[in-house]
């Protein structure tokens, strides 16, 4: 049967897999769009299919994808549920990705688009950075998120962030776009021992201790100012960010602060971005 479907689809010059791939990014993209509207009739009348063609779609893509995109147990009710807004977030994503890669293949030195991820503790320089790359250059798209330093690596290394700002440079392999810009120290605060603010970066790789001195209640969350304010109302303890400074002091829980471009960015961008007055 499979030999027979892929002898039919040779015939027009592609595979059954081919095929499959093509219907599969169409039917995600019917999703991205249909998931902005409430249910399916709301979002039938926006995305240009009818409804019993959107509810086909959809179950197409559940039974693919082996996940539930439609919560139908209120029939009149049935809305989208958390799968669904995450991959249709992460279908809407990478196809700004390869939007942006594809306009930057047709031009060598210029780049519409810039996807850029920082840390909280640096939203400030990152607000900066991204207002002189729109003065000083032909980008008119910056995407600015803001990231755990976990996931802020692991998105810069799998190409999904042409900038990052962060602490410390990700993985092995030195990165050939770097720009030192300051320093940060990390300032712990709070008096609470038995009860912490931790951001799962810091949860993952707490160090040990005896087991009497590591707190028995842990607040987690990639948020600074969440985790602020139970330092500061609930007492709790953290570790919090100093503001960027340009000379070192010093001191021991001080760190670097680096802006790093991917090497897929191109090399007159970054050259620009090296001249910025930070």
């Amino acid at each position: 049967m499979q030999d027979a479907r892929n002898a039919w689809c040779k015939r027009d010059g592609t595979d059954y897999n081919g095929r499959r791939m093509d219907n599969l990014h169409w039917r995600l993209s019917v999703l991205s769009k249909a998931i902005h509207y409430k249910n399916l009739s709301g979002a039938a009348a926006h995305v240009g299919v009818s409804q019993p063609q959107l509810s086909r779609i959809i179950s197409k893509l559940e039974g693919e994808l082996n996940v539930v995109l439609l919560d139908r147990a209120v029939r009149r009710k049935s809305g989208w549920t958390p799968i669904a807004f995450k991959i249709s977030e992460t279908y809407s994503r990478s196809s700004r990705k390869l939007t942006q890669s594809l306009a930057a293949l047709a031009s060598d030195d210029q780049v519409n688009q810039v996807a850029f991820g920082t840390l909280e503790g640096l939203i400030d320089l990152a607000s900066g950075l991204c207002h002189q790359i729109f003065e000083r250059t032909k980008v008119h798209l910056i995407e600015l998120d803001v990231f755990d330093l976990s996931e802020l690596e692991e998105r810069f290394e799998k190409g999904e962030l042409d900038l990052i700002l962060t602490g410390r440079e990700p993985g092995r392999q030195k990165c050939k776009n770097v720009r030192a810009l300051g320093y940060q120290v990390l300032d712990a605060r709070g008096s609470g021992e038995d009860l912490r603010a931790m951001s799962p970066f810091e949860y993952q790789n707490q160090s040990g201790g005896r087991k009497a001195h590591r707190p028995t209640r842990i607040l987690l969350s990639n948020s600074l100012a969440v985790r602020r304010k139970w330092v500061d109302e609930f007492g709790a303890a953290g570790v919090f960010p100093s503001d960027v400074r340009r000379q070192p002091s010093g001191d021991s829980n001080e760190v670097p602060v680096y802006l790093i471009g991917s090497d897929m960015l191109k090399p007159a961008v970054w050259k620009k971005i090296e001249t910025f007055n930070i």
